[in-house]
């Protein structure tokens, strides 16, 4: 298959445009002097920048939209959850734990996307990711439910796997 190139002034307009959304998502409050901002720093870091990269069609513009719209509430959500669990286990110290690591299976193919689970996971409070090993990944767990590696693998990585198998596929 023939890789086409793709113009100078296509991965301008796309930096540009992908610069000005990101700003425009991680600033708050909007007013006309932050788009107007976000504009000229767009502008100005896609001229400095476009040569670097390559626009893949959608497949970028893609895997942004499901990492802001998809990934990010769910992982907050998670995080939401865990922080409550841990803080009810420090606030009632008579609530039982029970430590312990288990082995997790997951289908993610590509090792950034493992790597991003496995983040994913540590980031969450009561889950630490220790190691990966081939398709398996060890988690300490505050309080292990479950040592059937599917039940913990539903558990742990449920909510996460399959957002990443559309973020890197």
């Amino acid at each position: 298959m023939e890789r086409v190139e793709s113009s100078a002034g296509s991965r301008y307009l796309y930096a540009v445009v992908v610069y000005f959304f990101l700003w425009i998502v991680l600033t708050y409050p909007f007013s006309i002097h932050e788009w107007e901002a976000g504009a000229a720093i767009a502008l100005l870091g896609a001229l400095l920048t476009y040569k670097q990269l390559s626009v893949s069609g959608m497949k970028n513009i893609e895997r942004l939209g499901i990492l802001l719209f998809w990934y990010l509430p769910v992982f907050i959500w998670e995080m939401l959850k865990a922080n409550l669990h841990v803080a009810a286990i420090v606030l009632n110290p008579k609530m039982p734990i029970k430590p312990g690591i288990v082995k997790i299976k997951t289908n993610l193919k590509s090792p950034v996307a493992k790597v991003w689970l496995a983040n994913s996971i540590t980031l969450t409070p009561g889950t630490l990711s220790m190691d990966i090993d081939g398709q398996y990944l060890y988690i300490h767990w505050i309080k292990v439910k479950t040592k059937d590696v599917e039940k913990a693998t539903q558990e742990i990585a449920g909510s996460f796997e399959k957002i990443l198998e559309a973020m890197f596929k």
